[in-house]
């Protein structure tokens, strides 16, 4: 093997071959389309040599660990939520008054308070479609049923009308 002078480089040296001498000549396939000199042929016998390999089955294995932690972390994830869910009981009632919060001070939601016989219950941000069934309801002797849950009891969940 023919070498040029040595060339220094951070304290390191390195031989450099002659044209001639590559250590992977041009293929039929030339430096252009793969952007190293060397045949597909010659590319994929570098990925069979052991270091490539090894990278290789390494990269596949964390990748499999990776999948089997996002699994674990959503069961862990489902099951808080079951356990959340389960937890919370819903409550209903018929309403027997209203306060409804046309326009609220600047920056707060709007809100419909319903009366219950056990206390106030808020529904905030309603459409304009419940603000009017609420309204209509009370004025024409409908029922207003409010459902909450026992995690929250203050905060309505849902409302219904009922038409007698």
């Amino acid at each position: 093997m023919s070498t040029t002078p040595q060339m220094s480089h951070l304290g390191q040296q390195f031989p450099t071959t002659s044209p001639q001498q590559q250590p992977y000549p041009m293929g039929t396939y030339g430096m252009g389309t793969y952007g190293m000199g060397g045949s597909l042929e010659q590319l994929q016998q570098l990925g069979q040599q052991q270091p490539y390999q090894q990278l290789a089955q390494q990269l596949g294995q964390q990748q499999g660990q990776g999948e089997q932690l996002v699994q674990q972390q959503l069961q862990q994830v489902t099951q808080a939520a079951i356990q959340q869910v389960s937890a919370q009981v819903l409550q209903a009632g018929v309403a027997n008054g209203f306060i409804d919060i046309v326009q609220p001070l600047p920056g707060q939601p709007q809100q419909i308070f319903l009366r219950f016989p056990d206390g106030f219950r808020v529904l905030n941000n309603p459409t304009q479609q419940a603000h009017d069934e609420i309204q209509e309801a009370f004025a024409f002797g409908h029922q207003v049923i409010g459902v909450w849950d026992s995690a929250s009891p203050a905060i309505l969940r849902s409302v219904r009308v009922q038409k007698l």
